[in-house]
């Protein structure tokens, strides 16, 4: 076959997919949640966490936070989200 041939097989593959995949998902009409649980060691699980909540924010979805913070100390993140109470409560 060649590469054009190659490409329209895929392509027609492809929209054979999604119909089904199109059909499935016209049948679903609950909304769902999500919970995402951000765990392990080292560093970059906050800065994960946030990313996603802001981008979420950025997009008009309703978000909450829950961060077990060790002490009684501060967060960055708490401090900057408590400047936009109109997003954020």
């Amino acid at each position: 076959m060649t590469p054009e041939q190659l490409d329209a097989r895929h392509a027609e593959k492809m929209k054979k997919k999604k119909a089904a995949r199109d059909k499935i998902l016209a049948t679903k009409t609950k909304e769902k949640g999500l919970i995402i649980v951000h765990t392990g060691k080292g560093k970059g699980k906050s800065t994960a966490a946030f990313g996603m909540i802001f981008r979420a924010i950025g997009h008009g979805q309703k978000t909450a936070v829950i961060q077990f913070v060790k002490g009684a100390w501060e967060t960055g993140e708490r401090t900057i989200l408590e400047n936009y109470p109109d997003l954020c409560t």
